[in-house]
């Protein structure tokens, strides 16, 4: 239940061997959102963009006694012929290590860090998530850098207790001014107890802060969670968690104004600061399985998060399906879908949902080079007066070098 490694660095459900690739592809592109208005006051979307991606990265893990290290790093520089103001690039980096410093007592360390400007979260670019960073952070194509750390202390009073500590920082900036970043931290607890040798329960408690520099406004939240864990046979796991927490926001929300008052200053609306305490329920229920060479995982959520720079502390509302294959005939096969919903606390704005969706291939040509294709989708939507609604896809398809004697796998 705790973090450190954990399955950093796994493909289709297994650990493997360090490993390195590098590709070029031709990509194609619609539905890019900027952070900029067209001639007509509206918001800006690119269409029909087209052109070279090279890519380059290493994931896997590697073990010694006592200890397990996992790395995920990948980037990228694009280009585009016709839409050369796109071009950029893409970073991403999740590290983890875990240490059995005795019988008793483990460490667990976590950094991941990323920068993209482009929200879509492509292929096996995906950013990596956690408090600072989930799926709906990335409202507009526009330049985002983002950092955490975390650190956790497992006590293992016996083979069926253990208690865990540990904290993390966290940090957001986006390159559009109009745009709020984010600091934050939070701490956290965890009891658990093994019922049987399939069975877990336990308790978890997490405080979290949140600031939006250079806007007005931060937030606590308190997060309480019970869970149960379960083996369903060999090879399917189920996971429950289900809790609540209470928000206190403080930050600036637009009212209407009075019409004597409105027709005194020119304008129909204004800003005023509010404070707000609520107590919302949250959850997790996972089911996965890890199959003969593939992984199949099914996740729902409802918990607090930072939100994206138009939306700050907001509820999230989250479901996502994934399927990996490596086999061993030459083919690796990827298919992911999800929905996101954001809800502002305090802000007086109407929900944001995104609904995205993908699948990719590798195919070995030989020992060292591959044929890597992708295709995803992203739709995205705010039900106010404007209507706004933006979907748009991107296709790929490369070659890549990567050497080894199973297939390349790429998430």
């Amino acid at each position: 239940m705790s973090n450190g490694a954990g399955t950093i660095g796994d493909r289709s459900g297994a650990a493997v061997d360090l490993r390195f690739f590098a590709d070029v592809s031709g990509i194609y592109d619609t539905g890019i959102q900027p952070f900029a208005l067209n001639s007509k006051g509206g918001l800006e979307t690119v269409n029909g963009v087209y052109g070279v991606q090279a890519d380059a990265g290493v994931y896997g893990t590697h073990m010694w006694r006592n200890a397990l290290l996992g790395l995920d790093f990948g980037g990228n520089f694009y280009h585009f012929d016709n839409a050369s103001y796109l071009d950029g690039s893409t970073e991403r980096l999740m590290l983890g290590y875990t240490w059995q410093k005795s019988r008793h007592l483990v460490f667990d360390f976590r950094e991941s860090a990323g920068t993209s400007s482009l929200a879509y979260g492509f292929g096996y670019y995906q950013p990596a998530t956690g408090i600072a960073n989930q799926p709906t952070s990335l409202l507009f194509d526009n330049r985002v850098y983002f950092g955490e750390s975390t650190a956790d202390m497992t006590y293992i009073q016996s083979a069926r207790t253990s208690y865990s500590v540990g904290g993390d920082g966290f940090v957001v900036r986006r390159e559009a001014s109009g745009l709020a970043a984010t600091n934050g931290y939070s701490v956290h607890g965890t009891i658990q107890h093994r019922l049987s040798k399939t069975k877990t329960i336990g308790f978890t408690y997490q405080h979290m802060y949140f600031e939006f520099p250079p806007a007005f406004g931060n937030s606590t939240a308190d997060m309480g969670q019970g869970f149960f864990a379960t083996s369903l046979g060999r090879r399917w796991a189920f996971q429950l968690r289900a809790g609540a927490f209470r928000s206190d926001v403080v930050g600036l929300q637009q009212v209407a104004l009075n019409p004597v008052i409105a027709a005194l200053l020119g304008t129909s609306v204004g800003i005023q600061a509010f404070h707000r305490q609520d107590i919302y329920p949250a959850g997790e229920a996972t089911l996965s399985a890890r199959l003969k060479n593939s992984l199949l995982a099914f996740d729902y959520s409802q918990t607090v998060v930072p939100g994206n720079g138009v939306y700050l502390t907001s509820r999230q509302n989250s479901g996502t399906a994934n399927y990996s294959y490596t086999g061993i005939h030459k083919w690796n096969f990827g298919v992911n879908g999800g929905y996101y919903e954001l809800f502002g606390i305090g802000q007086g704005i109407k929900p944001y949902q995104t609904y995205s969706g993908g699948a990719g291939f590798t195919y070995g040509l030989s020992r060292s080079f591959h044929i890597v294709g992708h295709y995803d989708a992203r739709h995205q939507e705010i039900t106010n007066i404007s209507g706004y609604r933006n979907t748009g896809y991107r296709v790929m398809l490369g070659l890549a070098f990567s050497p080894g004697d199973k297939p390349l796998s790429l998430w």
